[in-house]
């Protein structure tokens, strides 16, 4: 008798676990054209998601030209990386957050659309603690990328246990 309590208290504890390591994915049907905000909750976490629209021109360049043609959104709404020149490495945005909350915050980036290749973070996957702000560089990295539009959605995953002994699951 003693032996099955054993095997059913660890297997409850592997269910639990594999709970926890299972990540929140959702897959947009559609990218958002505007900054959106939403949540989500299951049976152990609470979710806040920013949801950017993310797009980039990859231009032709022409020798005879004397000028070259950058274009730049400065909306803080978006992650756009407006245009960028045939050949130039890679265009740069800024995401800054605050844990304004008691409680530490998983930060996950999470990237659609056929811009993801090319979308790198400086930081990604990370325990926010309170009271603490972070700026995140955004980049896209045209190395591969041929000429053309590309476009996606960059959502913010913010995650918080539900119940306080999940925190130990995160150290």
């Amino acid at each position: 008798m003693k032996e099955v309590k054993k095997r059913l208290i660890a297997l409850i504890v592997a269910l639990l676990l594999l709970l926890l390591l299972l990540e929140y994915k959702p897959q947009p049907t559609e990218f958002v054209t505007n900054k959106t905000f939403v949540t989500y909750s299951d049976l152990f976490f609470n979710y806040e998601i920013s949801k950017y629209p993310s797009r980039v021109e990859i231009a032709k360049t022409e020798p005879a030209k004397e000028k070259i043609t950058i274009g730049l959104t400065v909306d803080p709404w978006n992650l756009d990386f407006g245009i960028i020149p045939e050949g130039k490495n890679f265009g740069t945005r800024f995401i800054n957050l605050a844990n304004f909350k008691e409680k530490d915050a998983k930060i996950s980036f999470k990237v659609y659309g056929n811009i993801s290749p090319f979308v790198k973070f400086s930081k990604n996957d990370f325990i926010l603690h309170p009271n603490k702000n972070l700026t995140v560089e955004v980049s896209f990295h045209a190395e591969g990328a041929k000429i053309g539009n590309y476009s996606g959605e960059i959502d913010v995953v913010v995650q918080r246990p539900k119940y306080d002994f999940l925190y130990a699951f995160w150290k």
